[in-house]
């Protein structure tokens, strides 16, 4: 009597679920098998959901043959169900392609990529895209007749496997928080450095990346203040105290650096530049009706940020960086959703569930809800995307972890220290399309503060 989610379907011995995605995949997932069982070579894969469409003829037992051998006078199909029957009855339908003789009478069949019309003699396009879903390319797909392709946004290359686009350039490096260091791990090469060091009972806690001056902003949980360390000079500052935070997140473009108070249910802001005098200097960017704010990505081209809620209503949100045009893109089956994470080439939103022990992901306008439930996602903190993978801190087992994206599968744990890991970021310049944040040029025309408003 398991109970699973709508996503995921029962082990055959009833001990535990597997997404649906991981059917037929060729691994076994469920502890039995029973996930792989009666796979091989079935006629319903994907792209190809129903016998009887394109070249494939199915055999008695789920099997599949080519047309070409059926009623070829040798039993090709175990069952021998390819061949007798109406096999001698001549073609004679106007098909659009082939005719094959069938066991059945007369067929009409297309072409790899196509399937057959429901009038049974024309042949329409397959748009694998579509059918596939969107692991069957890393970024773009793009659908031609009788196949596709894959595409990658500007800076990226398309591996030899024509599927997976990879950022061209320097070795991009993941940047994440263990205790009071600031460490860079290369994701190509695996190669570790530290970046920066604070005193011994500081705790680095949440953190960014400012890609225009190479500096590190972090919350110091000790000090009540959101510190920074420029990453050529070494030079260190403060840019503002008297504030508790969960995750502070840079806009890059706009000069701009917000945080999300959960206690007080307010997201506020302060300029890049600004340097503590003494006397606070940020606004409160959006108050009142906010259930616990606590995870908080920016998308800085279009001006957007991106918040979770864990209150007892908890849900992800969308708005414009001055607060405006609120938006609520998930609210159904959250438990706790502790970590966001961007991903601009495939224009997908991640979240990581410490309640749930799971991973779910969205289009930004909040369609295409997927879900994996995996048992090693307990105490996620903060998390990235880059590439095929997903990155995340998991604070109760001391790793920074990481699995495919898409399916949930491959984990790794890339670090293990003596120390609750934290903020964790993979600074890139994200996708080139054009600007709407109102704030890149000349601060808006603003004296001090500017908020974009796309």
């Amino acid at each position: 009597h398991l109970s699973c989610p709508r996503t995921h379907v029962p082990c055959r011995d009833g001990t535990e679920c597997v997404a649906q995605e991981y059917l037929c995949d060729g691994e076994k997932d469920c502890a039995d098998g029973s996930d792989e069982d009666g796979c091989a070579q079935l006629c319903d894969t994907p792209g190809q959901p129903a016998p009887w469409q394109s070249h494939q003829y199915p055999c008695g037992l789920g099997a599949c043959l080519n047309a070409s051998l059926v009623c070829d006078g040798r039993q090709d199909c175990t069952d021998g169900s390819d061949e007798a029957g109406n096999c001698s009855v001549p073609c004679q339908q106007s098909c659009a392609r082939f005719c094959y003789p069938s066991p059945q009478g007369p067929r009409c069949w297309c072409d790899p990529g196509y399937r057959l019309a429901e009038d049974g003699l024309s042949c329409v396009d397959i748009d694998e895209c579509k059918e596939q879903g969107e692991g069957v390319c890393s970024q773009t797909c793009l659908n031609a007749p009788g196949s596709y392709s894959c595409d990658c946004v500007a800076g990226y290359l398309l591996e030899p496997d024509g599927r997976v686009c990879k950022l061209t350039g320097p070795e991009p490096t993941l940047l994440v928080a263990v205790q009071s260091e600031v460490l860079s791990y290369g994701l190509r090469s695996g190669h570790e450095e530290v970046l920066l060091a604070t005193d011994k009972d500081r705790v680095v806690f949440s953190l960014d990346y400012d890609l225009v001056d190479r500096k590190v902003f972090w919350m110091d949980l000790a000090t009540e203040s959101i510190r920074w360390q420029d990453l050529d000079s070494g030079k260190k500052g403060t840019l503002v105290k008297g504030v508790r935070s969960d995750c502070i997140a840079v806009d890059w473009l706009g000069r701009n650096l917000y945080w999300t108070d959960g206690a007080a249910g307010q997201v506020l802001a302060t300029r890049l530049g600004a340097a503590w005098r003494g006397i606070p200097e940020y606004t409160v960017v959006m108050d009142g009706d906010l259930d616990q704010p606590h995870s908080l990505v920016l998308q800085p081209l279009a001006g957007l940020l991106y918040w979770s809620e864990v209150g007892s209503h908890p849900r992800v949100m969308k708005a414009a960086m001055d607060g405006s045009r609120r938006h609520m893109l998930v609210a159904q089956g959250l438990g706790w959703p502790t970590a966001l994470a961007l991903d601009l080439p495939t224009w997908r939103i991640f979240w990581l569930e410490e309640k749930l022990g799971s991973v779910g992901s969205a289009r930004l306008d909040g369609t295409g809800v997927k879900v994996l439930q995996l048992g090693w996602v307990r105490s996620p903190f903060a998390a990235a995307v880059f590439e095929g993978q997903l990155y995340w801190s998991e604070r109760k087992a001391w790793s920074v972890q990481q699995v495919d994206k898409a399916s949930g599968k491959n984990r790794t744990v890339l670090l293990k220290r003596h120390g609750e890991p934290h903020g964790l970021q993979v600074p890139t310049w994200g996708t080139p399309n054009p600007s709407t944040n109102g704030c890149a040029k000349s601060n808006g025309g603003c004296a001090q503060l500017c908020l974009p408003n796309p």
